[in-house]
């Protein structure tokens, strides 16, 4: 089976978690299989003991009870052997129990950290890394897949607890019957591989199950981004047809995984009927075994031949889940684990002249230049516009600026000294950025304006900043005012609010460079005015870069980088 590599590939990420407690709960696992088994022979003597005119045993193990015992200088009898059967039972117990809590710690903590150590990675990762992949797959494996991945590695370890189990109840099945117990694992054996085409159909409706949840998770988001349309055009229904199309799939890929599951379940319940009456009948009929004997093999196959079942049903869920698994493990190979390096010197680096940009060139990958040995300075203390139709990079040219995005080609200089890898934590320091579309986290207002900036601040100096920029009646009217909670913040405030706010929380930061990408696009002349008279004031303090295509705000700037020409102009 093409999953056999897989597992034992898969093991591996599990394994590096832990690996002592892995190796001691397998440990537990063994001393449990082999002590349940051991337990169920001491019923041998026990039923001995019970039965009138018993006659000594021909069992091997039998004798090897009994001798241990007579050496021992204790004499087997009735209360010796349920004291020690009763005894043996209780640890077992208690070891089970044991077993089982540090089985839920390990897995969960095995997911707590994984979790954890994935949207580390996913933090960390490049902005062209993360601009390029589907957020919706990354919040399918961080909130549905990894779940999945502790259920994958609970049926690993519960598969081989129960082969550990299956096999130390053989062992003691042998010294029994050796004969009946070869065939037990024979007729078991060829039932599984029988058996075998359930769990390639696992495999392929758990995969389809992950890519409906996908499809679901989209439809979702899809409406909510479009919730206001939706409701103008009543387009509910269209929303609700998409839905339940994913949805229904996945009903229907449960329902067929749970038949698939169950459907060897019956073929070994059937099975083992008959194969427990032909033990019966040929140990007592036509072999002689006394009749403990044949009680305790009876025991012994109904823990034996359970087993696999219930391999089988592991291996199900195994494979079911593969797909989930094989979706984090790509993941967490494909992301560079980068650590935050909080101990890391990130003290600004000095900007009193201006950013140069030298012979840059910059593509987006399989598409047309936007930058071919682009050349442009912006000046310390001034106000830089950059205009263009739509398209001709000028965003583009703020992520260059900030570092998110590489340059095939060029530099970018600061005060005379090149940024790299190295620097840019230090670069950035020194920016605050607010892009096109205004954004809001569900939290109150207060940690919306300052929840990216390091430093704490007063009231008094929150409200000083939302008033720099007609913001501060916006959050006044609210009930709770700086502590009003808001969520689903389109629609808790106007376009035009929202970009004030946001230039707010922009601005609390200090910033010495501030990028301004269509900041005042949502708002009335008269506040855009109020608002562009109060970045000139800020100009001795500020660097300001402002992207937009209103070309009445030229008279607010310095200086002017047309893009359609690729010119640098004043």
């Amino acid at each position: 089976m093409k999953n056999n590599k897989f597992l034992v590939k898969s093991f591996g990420m599990f394994f590096r978690y832990k690996p002592g407690r892995l190796i001691f709960q397998f440990i537990i696992s063994l001393f449990l299989g082999f002590t349940q088994g051991l337990s169920i022979a001491l019923l041998i003597p026990l039923l001995g003991l019970l039965t009138p005119n018993g006659s000594p045993s021909s069992n091997t193990f039998i004798n090897f009870i009994e001798t241990f015992f007579n050496k021992s200088g204790v004499g087997l009898n009735l209360k010796l052997v349920l004291i020690v059967y009763a005894v043996a039972l209780a640890i077992i117990a208690l070891l089970n129990y044991a077993q089982s809590i540090m089985q839920s710690s390990y897995q969960q903590g095995f997911s707590f950290s994984l979790r954890q150590r994935l949207f580390k990675k996913i933090l960390n990762s490049d902005w062209e890394f993360l601009n390029g992949n589907s957020k919706h797959n990354h919040i399918q494996i961080l909130t549905n897949e990894i779940p999945k991945v502790t259920t994958y590695y609970y049926f690993y370890l519960n598969m081989a607890s129960k082969a550990i189990f299956a096999l130390s109840h053989v062992i003691v099945a042998m010294m029994v019957s050796f004969e009946f117990t070869i065939f037990i694992l024979i007729i078991g054996f060829l039932i599984f591989i029988a058996l075998h085409k359930n769990i390639n159909r696992s495999e392929k409706l758990g995969d389809e199950t992950v890519s409906s949840f996908r499809k679901m998770l989209k439809h979702i988001d899809d409406f909510w981004s479009t919730v206001k349309i939706a409701k103008v055009h009543n387009s509910e229904i269209f929303y609700m047809e998409q839905f339940n199309i994913a949805n229904e799939r996945i009903l229907k890929n449960q329902l067929e995984h749970t038949k698939n599951r169950s459907f060897p379940t019956l073929i070994f319940s059937v099975t083992g009927i008959f194969i427990l009456i032909i033990i019966v009948y040929f140990s007592y009929s036509v072999i002689g075994i006394p009749v403990q004997n044949i009680f305790v093999l009876i025991l012994l196959f109904s823990r034996i031949y359970p087993q696999f079942s219930q391999i089988n049903n592991d291996m199900n869920m195994l494979v079911a889940n593969s797909k989930s698994t094989r979706m984090v493990l790509d993941l967490d190979k494909n992301i560079t684990y980068n650590d935050f390096n909080t101990t890391e010197d990130i003290s600004p680096i000095s900007f009193n002249s201006g950013i140069d940009l030298k012979n840059i060139d910059f593509s987006y990958l399989n598409e047309n230049p936007l930058f071919t040995n682009f050349y442009a300075f912006f000046p310390a203390h001034k106000i830089t516009g950059i205009i263009g139709k739509t398209g001709c990079g000028k965003t583009t040219l703020l992520d260059i600026i900030t570092g998110l995005l590489k340059t095939q080609k060029g530099s970018i200089m600061v005060d005379g000294i090149e940024l790299n890898e190295t620097n840019y934590k230090k670069w950035r320091k020194k920016i605050s950025y607010l892009p096109q579309e205004s954004f809001f986290i569900d939290a109150t207002i207060r940690t919306n304006l300052i929840w990216d900036s390091s430093s704490n601040f007063s009231d008094e100096q929150i409200y000083k900043t939302l008033k720099m920029v007609d913001a501060y009646d916006v959050v006044m009217k609210q009930k709770d005012g700086l502590d009003t909670y808001i969520s689903n913040y389109q629609y808790h405030f106007s376009g035009g609010e929202r970009q004030r706010l946001s230039l707010a929380r922009a601005l609390i930061r200090t910033p010495k460079l501030l990028l301004l990408d269509e900041a005042t696009s949502a708002l009335d002349s008269f506040t855009e005015a109020t608002i562009m008279d109060s970045l000139v004031l800020l100009k001795n303090n500020v660097t300001i870069i402002f992207v937009t295509h209103r070309l009445n705000l030229i008279k607010y700037f310095d200086k002017v980088i047309t893009l359609d020409s690729k010119t640098d102009t004043i």
